[in-house]
């Protein structure tokens, strides 16, 4: 009887011991699940247009995927275009406009710093727009004069969102309207990387396709565009940059993750340096690519050569962020 007694309590903490085990693998497989869950969310709600994002600081629109510029080069210098290949070169004497374009152009910089000068033009535009709603020329230059009233507001502190996807719009217009004008597809892609900073990630990515498609079609168009070749660089860096999780999302949109490289971005701004040694920013993604590539030298030499340069507070407070000299 004693034996028996034994066995059955042997059995009965045995089958403690198996029950506790059991129910203490159940608990781990259910955090397990629990777990995957939230990453399933957050990857679901990552891959569904956000309903607003307004950026509340320069870090939130630093944080990813960016396509901005703080500055476009003179829009009257050689070096802006070819003056053999661009389209808005060859226009026919027949065109009515033909006089305003050159106008418009030997203008934009000097109003381009003037807020009130800007908002002007940008009225005198959408009068002629309005008469001349077939004008690929005048759209172009339309999404240009917004898209330096979007920088007069960001930089006061104000949203340039509702300008900027203005904007966007219209130079898709000019896109639809021009497509053998380089200067559309370049203020397009201009335009749909500066609108970057108020979308989720998909849309983003999506744009990121885009931005490059059109980059190259403006290249193709006119090759000595030093804007265009910038641009191509910016792409690049940016796609050598992304994060791992952006990455996720590409292949789920698109079955694969774009590939670049730093080499190559450099590649695309030191052509750009070339055609426009002056263009502050460019020699300021220069500095970054020789810091990423470990060219600490070469960076601080680039970075010397831009100090001597009056530059936006935007281009001095990135540079003196790498902290190269």
């Amino acid at each position: 009887t004693r034996t028996m007694v034994a066995c059955m309590s042997a059995l009965m903490v045995a089958g403690g011991v198996g029950f506790t085990l059991n129910a203490y693998i159940l608990y781990l497989l259910r955090c397990d699940i629990k777990r995957l869950e939230r990453e399933l969310m957050s990857l679901r709600e990552s891959l569904l247009p956000a309903p607003d994002r307004t950026p509340s600081s320069k870090e939130d629109e630093e944080d990813d995927f960016q396509l901005a510029l703080e500055s476009i080069p003179s829009q009257c210098s050689i070096f802006q275009g070819s003056e053999i290949d661009c389209d808005d070169m060859k226009i026919p004497s027949s065109d009515a406009l033909a006089s305003k374009y050159s106008e418009l152009d030997d203008t934009h910089d000097s109003i381009k710093h003037d807020e009130t000068k800007c908002r002007e033009s940008m009225e005198g535009l959408r009068a002629l727009v309005s008469d001349y709603p077939a004008s690929p020329r005048l759209l172009w230059r339309l999404a240009r004069v917004m898209f330096e009233i979007g920088k007069h507001l960001s930089r006061g502190g104000a949203s340039a969102k509702e300008i900027l996807t203005e904007a966007l719009e219209i130079s898709k217009q000019a896109v639809e309207l021009g497509d053998s004008n380089s200067k559309c597809h370049l203020w397009y892609a201009i335009l749909l990387g500066d609108t970057c900073k108020y979308d989720d990630t998909k849309t983003k990515l999506m744009k990121g396709m885009e931005f490059e498609k059109h980059v190259k079609k403006s290249l193709e168009l006119d090759p000595y565009n030093s804007t265009a070749l910038h641009l191509l660089g910016r792409y690049c860096f940016e796609v050598s940059g992304i994060k791992w999780w952006e990455a996720k999302i590409a292949v789920t949109l698109f079955g694969s993750v774009p590939q670049s490289s730093y080499d190559e971005a450099l590649g695309y701004f030191l052509k750009a340096a070339d055609l426009n040694s002056e263009w502050a920013e460019n020699s300021l993604f220069i500095v970054k690519c020789l810091g990423v590539l470990g060219r600490a030298q070469e960076a601080a030499t680039w970075a010397g050569k831009l100090r001597n340069k009056p530059l936006d507070p935007e281009i001095l407070a990135q540079l003196d962020a790498l902290k190269l000299g």
